[in-house]
């Protein structure tokens, strides 16, 4: 739960994830000024885990539709050998 009014926020919208559509980070109090490189390099942390994810099911995704085409390739050709 946020309490209070005056928190600062960083809004990553849109970040590389098919799960999520946004991220919103809480700095915490007295964090003021944030380096870009260090917000991004803790951003990336952060969502690591969720990109993975995404690959991984890239990854098998496409190991399906390998399985599936060699199935109707070597179905093609049985059927071809049994007509001939």
């Amino acid at each position: 739960m946020v309490k209070g009014v005056n928190k600062q926020i960083i809004e990553v919208n849109n970040p590389d994830s098919i799960y999520f559509e946004k991220a919103v980070f809480y700095l915490r109090p007295g964090i003021r000024m944030l380096p870009v490189e260090l917000c991004q390099r803790e951003i990336n942390k952060l969502t690591e885990p969720y990109s993975d994810m995404r690959k991984k099911a890239i990854s098998l995704r496409r190991g399906r539709i390998l399985l599936c085409s060699v199935i109707v390739v070597l179905s093609v050709l049985l059927i071809l050998s049994l007509v001939m």
